[in-house]
């Protein structure tokens, strides 16, 4: 009990100094978009889901194939989902994709874990939180990188553990 209390203030805190950068024109390595701000802030927490394909060369190596999370917010609480596409959905009914590539990537500041993105909505539910937001961020991330060593068939799947910081952008009028 004692630890989630912490882990709550802390995010508390993490989102608060959010909320108040958000208009800085460079955000850890993410430049953010011009004139948005924070509509939501989650954290993210499941699997990046890897499978075998054929290279160039023709060996195999892992390709992702779609992230399953769940989007937690500052009190623990499940408010929505992230999966393929990329796509966020939540517990509104509201629901987002995600356009690709990225508008941007940059590697994680210790260089071991999932990139960072800015990617921009292609399209989006009509009502609900998620109708609003034109941009997400994902920062802070933890773990989900590929193994290393590569598959040993064609069939081969994997699921590596992750947890991100997902920041939902709207643009100001």
């Amino acid at each position: 009990m004692v630890a989630h209390k912490l882990w709550t203030f802390v995010l508390s805190i993490l989102c608060f100094g959010l909320f108040y950068t958000a208009s800085a024109a460079d955000f850890q390595g993410i430049p953010l978009p011009e004139n948005t701000s924070i509509a939501l802030v989650v954290i993210g927490d499941g699997v990046q889901i890897y499978e075998s394909k054929l290279n160039s060369m023709g060996s195999l190596e892992w390709a992702l194939k779609a992230p399953e999370a769940a989007l937690k917010n500052l009190a623990g609480e499940v408010v929505g989902k992230h999966y393929g596409g990329p796509s966020w959905s939540l517990n509104d009914g509201s629901q987002l994709v995600g356009n690709l590539p990225p508008l941007k990537a940059v590697n994680s500041p210790d260089g071991r874990n999932i990139p960072w993105l800015l990617v921009a909505a292609k399209s989006k539910s009509d009502a609900g939180l998620l109708s609003k937001v034109d941009f997400v961020v994902r920062i802070g991330t933890s773990g989900g990188v590929a193994p290393e060593e590569p598959p040993k068939s064609q069939t081969d799947t994997v699921k590596v553990k992750y947890q991100a910081i997902y920041l939902f952008l709207r643009k100001q009028n």
